[in-house]
């Protein structure tokens, strides 16, 4: 289950340690934080040993920290839901999107999913998250949709609306979801706004990573100072390179640097369900820090034992319909019958 999370506070150790919560997992008393860690050099039993989690004041146990990808070894599945720009400006860069994507699919273990979808006025799906399509034939349909979109705005804040709820109710996927814009900056024509898109950002929490096909020196900085406040407000980041083997490169150093911790907090109470998550680690000076809001959501009941219970008080109130009557029946019979022989006896 995806939990609701919106970025309270960072504060960082001297040097360039950084901490990032991108997402978490409640079924309460049982969490699951995903957690980008850079140039932190601890190892999984250091680091255990050195991570303080508190929710509100009542410290969480970690009971395992492990690499989400380490190579071939994959700790935690993961759904990714690919944006690419469509509009008249990315014409000269589909070749860069095509190695991007080339890198994506080769990354992606056989449990991951992948969709893909253009963004122009709208947002348009591509490639589903079951569909078996290789990342040429993504690309073959991605030049179409770039040749049908070109003049027809670039409305990203909204195409990164509508993938936030698809990405929250898309069954059958991993719970772990992430957003992909591909583009070159710059929106035109979106009604909705950088701040607008932020405010519903808090409503539920999916990393996005902004891969910005853009020369540092020609950027929009405007459209690189929105990537950045939107990226910091979900636990993903923004990237700007003319080169897409480069960002993805970039992309994929960040998920490496990925761990997920499991933890159990039992004496935790929320309040209506709303809690503080406190993340730090000592580092220099200053310790490493972040602090987020969620929703901590209780596990589910065990559905099977209730439906049981169910079963055996529906089974009971079965038998008891047809016991009653027949006892009600037999009852009748026998004060019919006794009052027939008493009648039988009394004297003529």
């Amino acid at each position: 289950m995806l939990i609701i999370l919106m970025v309270a506070d960072v504060s960082r150790a001297a040097g360039d340690s950084k901490l990032r919560i991108t997402q978490v997992e409640s079924n309460l008393p049982n969490l699951k934080l995903f957690v980008e860690l850079e140039n932190v050099n601890l190892d999984n039993s250091k680091l255990k040993k050195n991570l303080s989690i508190k929710l509100n004041d009542t410290p969480a146990q970690i009971t395992d920290i492990q690499s989400v990808k380490n190579g071939n070894k994959v700790a935690e599945n993961t759904a990714y839901l690919v944006l690419v720009d469509t509009s008249a400006s990315m014409q000269n860069s589909l070749s860069e999107v095509q190695s991007i994507l080339k890198e994506l699919f080769s990354f992606v273990s056989s449990e991951d999913k992948i969709a893909v979808f253009s963004v122009s006025n709208k947002l348009q799906l591509v490639k589903d998250f079951m569909s078996n399509d290789s990342s040429d034939q993504v690309s073959r349909n991605l030049q179409n949709a770039l040749s049908l979109d070109a003049s027809a705005g670039t409305y990203i804040y909204s195409g990164i609306r509508e993938a936030y709820d698809r990405g929250r109710t898309a069954p059958d996927i991993p719970s772990r979801r992430i957003i992909i814009l591909v583009t070159d900056g710059g929106v035109e024509g979106d009604c909705l706004s950088c701040d607008d898109l932020k405010n519903y950002l808090d409503v539920d929490r999916l990393p996005v990573y902004t891969l910005i096909l853009s020369q540092q020196a020609s950027i929009d900085e405007d459209f690189k100072n929105a990537a950045d406040q939107i990226g910091e407000r979900t636990g993903g980041q923004s990237f700007v390179s003319m080169s897409g083997n480069k960002l993805f490169a970039q992309f994929k150093a960040s998920q490496e640097k990925s761990s997920v911790l499991m933890l159990r907090c039992d004496n935790f109470k929320p309040l209506n369900l709303q809690a503080k998550l406190t993340v730090s680690l000592p580092g220099g000076q200053e310790e490493i820090k972040q602090t987020v809001k969620f929703t901590a959501t209780p596990a589910v009941e065990n559905t099977t034992e209730l439906n049981n219970q169910q079963n055996l008080r529906t089974s009971y109130y079965g038998v008891m319909v047809i016991l009653i009557p027949m006892i009600l029946s037999l009852f009748i019979i026998l004060v019919i019958g006794r009052v027939l022989i008493t009648k039988d006896e009394q004297p003529l």
